[in-house]
């Protein structure tokens, strides 16, 4: 018997592999010839592979070109030479969605979906471009099938987290975020959006849980750290300050931060601190119109009329029902001895408001001041009641309601409401200046009433 060895060289350019194969022989003919089969049904499948392998590298070739249209012709001659071939049909869709031809790309991928093998990498696909074009029934459907595989990818826990979150499913998303994060805890999204839909849910302290864990994969992660911040501001505006800071520290020129900061000021009634933050927003370029409005309000707090105006104008063109605008927009445009302005905004701002508003008083007594000092005396009386009866524990009302009868000569008027304030003053709780000039000028209209009206009688 002989014996020999034959060593077998392949050569493949594509892959620049060596195929080494050695047959070591001392086989009958018959044995020899089986193994010459074996070893040509290798070179075959390794042929293939390789060939497979340079019709991918073509299409990947074409995309890094971004040759649209040859793309596809490429795809569909390697799909009619084999349609089960799954990469053909991807880099189609992908070429086809370039080109805006979504349902074109779709049913590409429909047809793979038929034709190949890997039917859960197509289904995800699929998904995906349902998703991507916002056909979110569609894509629920097949989001669904692929969460009941074992370890679902991420993109797939987070489509149909966003599927839940757009339809208000905030139970649904959260229990769908939890089984996500024990699969994988690396992922900032789970926990960012427990914090949202939490907060959705007005489960504070959950929300700021979440977010801070989310923080702690990604410090420097500002939206989420502004999204902790403005939960903070409901709960704990100082903690709103600290995280506001510690941003600040880094980017002092963040409008985002420097806009919560302003309202954790106002939540902790330090209005000039927060108009600094909202002067300091607006010197940076900001336009919105929470900035514009609260700074308009603070500017006119502070008696800085003609900031107020312009800044207030701006916000009522916005909106023309934000009754705090309106109101305060009166003010300025009053203090700035635009009276006819101010009456026509405060008349205004009652009509948006509830009957029942603690401003309510407060306009009715602001167009009586304006209506007395145009010597409409009547005018300023009727909304002098209305604002007393609005707020019957301002006993102020009382002496200004009973000047304006006075001022009308309604002399038994005058003195009833004169009475009330004195009878309304306590002077073992000692009295201030204002009260004790209340009190002695009341006193002698009381007593030059009374004369008057025995003496009409």
């Amino acid at each position: 018997m002989i014996y020999y060895v034959k060593k077998c060289y392949l050569y493949f350019d594509s892959t620049t592999k060596i195929v080494d194969l050695i047959l070591l022989t001392h086989f009958p003919i018959t044995q020899f010839i089986i193994m010459k089969k074996i070893l040509n049904l290798i070179i075959l499948v390794t042929f293939v592979q390789v060939t497979s392998f340079a019709q991918t590298t073509e299409l990947i070739t074409l995309w890094q070109k971004k040759d649209w249209t040859t793309l596809i012709t490429a795809s569909n001659q390697q799909i009619e030479a084999n349609n089960s071939n799954y990469q053909a049909y991807y880099w189609k869709q992908y070429a086809l969605l370039e080109q805006g031809k979504y349902t074109e790309a779709t049913e590409v991928l429909k047809t793979a979906f038929e034709c190949c093998e890997n039917k859960l990498e197509i289904r995800s696909e699929l998904a995906n471009l349902y998703f991507q074009q916002g056909m979110y029934l569609q894509a629920k459907t097949e989001l669904d099938i692929l969460l009941k595989e074992q370890r679902p990818d991420f993109r797939t826990f987070e489509q149909r987290v966003q599927i839940h979150e757009f339809s208000k499913e905030r139970i649904a998303a959260i229990n769908l975020l939890h089984r996500a994060k024990n699969n994988d805890a690396s992922h900032a999204f789970y926990w960012i959006h427990l914090g949202d839909n939490y907060s959705q849910l007005g489960e504070l302290d959950e929300a700021i849980k979440y977010y801070e864990s989310a923080l702690a994969i990604n410090p420097l992660d500002y939206q989420t750290s502004s999204k902790l911040a403005r939960v903070y501001l409901n709960v704990d505006p100082d903690a709103a300050l600290d995280i506001c800071e510690g941003v600040l520290e880094k980017d002092s020129t963040n409008i985002r931060f420097i806009q919560i900061a302003a309202s954790a000021y106002i939540k902790l009634d330090k209005e000039k601190e927060a108009l600094e933050n909202y002067k300091m927003a607006l010197s940076l370029g900001d336009s919105t119109l929470n900035t514009i409005r609260n700074a308009g309000i603070l500017f006119q707090k502070s008696q800085k009329n003609d900031l107020a105006l312009k800044l207030l104008n701006k916000s009522y063109q916005v909106d023309s029902t934000d009754v705090k605008v309106v109101f305060y927009l009166a003010m300025a445009e009053t203090q700035l001895l635009n009276a006819d302005k101010g009456l026509a905004l405060f008349d205004q701002s009652l009509n948006l408001l509830k009957p029942d508003s603690s401003v309510f008083s407060i306009i009715h007594k602001e167009k009586a001041v304006i209506y007395n000092e145009k010597g409409n005396h009547k005018q300023a009386l009727e909304n002098y009641l209305i604002a007393h009866q609005f707020n019957p524990k301002k006993k102020f009302y009382l002496y200004l309601i009973a000047e304006q009868y006075d001022a009308l000569n309604k002399k038994k008027e005058a003195l009833k409401y004169y009475q009330q304030v004195i009878d309304g003053i306590d002077e073992k709780k000692g009295l201030d200046l204002l009260t004790a000039s209340i009190r002695d000028f009341s006193t002698s209209r009381i007593s030059k009433l009374k004369e008057d009206i025995f003496m009409e009688q």
